[in-house]
């Protein structure tokens, strides 16, 4: 089944260029166990349908976040059959050890997120992070004695701004990427390596563990990269850059953070 909630937004942490949009629209959030979004489905296609502008491969692509998904958030405009406004893809389930403890604790990936383009820069997506926030909270009271770590990939400057309006103390910080990094950060980075099955890294190498080379197959289609591009030069992230994370050789850059 799906949960169903209207929420009524205020918009004091969002910039004043979403204000009007924000504020004058009630949104429909609603969740789907995996069952419900697999393909051949009319509700997969829609993922696909949002999906198209952004991605070369968008079936391709929506497929592989699918496989690997067992919780899917979506965002509607409160009216009826009212098209997706984003929309983003989780796994639950998953677990790590830390290092010198014994006892695995429980870790959510953010596999995948996306947002219509009629809709994007309209500060909607960050009411979608701040639902799935909640939603998180809610699975961390089930095991309160255990910490539960969150984590993520991406590319692109737009979806490290936003998660760090929401989840505090992310690894690796954006002003912070080329330190050292602890024993217990490079143990947690390669318990998510193993987890995922991307290469195990040392740390006398000279590499910089966050850096995930070549693991995505999906590329951005021609105008997303533009406006990517667009946003780089604006907020003047130069992360990506200066670790050479480029996306359509299917770098990630890997961030995490306990909840």
């Amino acid at each position: 089944m799906f949960r169903n909630v209207i929420i009524s937004l205020n918009t004091k942490s969002v910039f004043i260029t979403f204000k009007h949009f924000l504020s004058t629209t009630q949104l429909y959030y609603q969740t789907y166990n995996e069952h419900q979004f697999q393909p051949n489905t009319k509700l997969f296609d829609e993922l696909v349908h949002i999906a198209s502008p952004s991605y070369q491969n968008p079936f391709e692509t929506v497929l592989n976040a699918v496989q690997g998904s067992n919780q899917l958030y979506i965002i509607h405009h409160i009216e009826q059959n009212s098209p997706i406004l984003c929309y983003s893809l989780v796994q639950y389930g998953k677990e790590i050890t830390l290092l010198n403890h014994h006892q695995k604790i429980p870790v959510v990936f953010y596999r995948f997120v996306i947002m219509n383009n009629k809709y994007k820069n309209t500060g909607v997506i960050i009411k979608l992070f701040e639902y799935f926030y909640h939603q998180m909270q809610k699975q961390k009271e089930k095991q309160s004695e255990l910490p539960l770590l969150f984590y993520y990939t991406t590319a692109t400057p737009s979806i490290i701004y936003l998660t760090d309006q929401i989840f505090k103390n992310t690894i690796p910080a954006i002003n912070d990427y080329y330190r050292k990094f602890t024993d217990d950060e490079w143990h947690i980075v390669n318990e998510l390596r193993r987890l995922r099955n991307w290469p195990i890294v040392m740390k006398s190498s000279n590499i910089n563990p966050f850096v995930i080379k070549g693991i995505m197959k999906a590329r951005y289609s021609t105008s997303e990269q533009m406006r990517i591009e667009k946003i780089m030069k604006k907020t003047n992230y130069k992360m990506f850059q200066d670790l050479n994370i480029n996306e359509m050789n299917g770098n990630r850059l890997l961030r995490y953070t306990f909840i």
